[in-house]
């Protein structure tokens, strides 16, 4: 069975030595602080919205800075993306909705804009990506950015390579792009988070391997002893988990490269 978050903050105690983090916003409009009263729910998707799951807001007169809420770890990384809506209700009202994860305690800026009056955003055309892992194809997130002839930087956009090959959609002006293949960072160790095959645990300190799960269970209570992958690099218990070391591959930006412009 699921579990869910009750919107509202009316959550069910949990055990002491589940791991959490806390959450809480800076809520700006059109990048502005503004007093107005403005609302942040996540939903687990869009088959979702009917059922918020978390909600945070500003008060009016305040209209900044949201409440703090104690979260579940483990639940958020199971989720992954939470589809995250705003709004401002505010004359002109504005709304915005993106995906987003939250894997640590912290507070975060959430901008309600609707992108009017950002600038150029340039003309929408394609680009082919094909990524690579030790020349094996691999799925990794793709982001573009385009130095135009003004010299300042911008995102052109970004996207997956399912299966180690995708077409991102981008927006170009008159400049050079590049590409970045991003890799999987992983959350960083926690004593006794409940993980899931397919996580991605990081030591605390980075020493150049990540560790990536495949058996689902628990972390230990101490951070252990870490491990370089050897031979075939069979599983280890990581707690009640099974987990196997993964090499980190540092983003290498490849360019100028060419778009079809649509």
């Amino acid at each position: 069975m699921a579990t869910f978050f009750p919107a509202y903050n009316t959550y069910p105690l949990r055990p002491a030595t589940a791991p959490r983090i806390t959450v809480s916003f800076r809520l700006l409009r059109e990048g502005e602080v503004t007093t107005g009263p403005k609302f942040l729910r996540f939903y687990r998707g869009w088959a979702n919205i009917q059922q918020p799951e978390i909600v945070f807001w500003a008060e009016a007169g305040d209209g900044e800075f949201t409440q703090s809420y104690s979260l579940s770890l483990a639940t958020m990384l199971a989720q992954g993306e939470w589809l995250a809506c705003a709004v401002d209700d505010a004359v002109p009202r504005k709304t915005r909705a993106v995906y987003m994860t939250l894997s640590e305690s912290g507070t975060f800026t959430y901008n309600i804009t609707t992108g009017e009056g950002g600038g150029d955003v340039g003309s929408p055309a394609t680009m082919d990506a094909v990524v690579k892992v030790e020349g094996d194809l691999a799925e990794r997130e793709v982001v573009v950015i385009e130095r135009p002839l003004n010299g300042q930087w911008r995102l052109a956009g970004y996207g997956p390579t399912p299966a180690g090959n995708g077409v991102i959609d981008v927006r170009v002006t008159d400049g050079s792009l590049y590409a970045v293949a991003v890799d999987d960072w992983g959350a960083v160790f926690t004593p006794n988070l409940a993980v899931l095959a397919g996580q991605v645990i990081r030591p605390t300190q980075y020493s150049g391997w990540l560790y990536r799960v495949v058996e689902a269970g628990t972390l230990p209570g101490i951070e252990p002893e870490w491990w370089a992958a050897e031979g075939e690099n069979p599983s280890r218990p990581l707690g009640t988990a099974r987990a196997v070391a993964v090499r980190y591959f540092r983003p290498l930006a490849h360019g100028p490269i060419p778009v079809e412009v649509s």
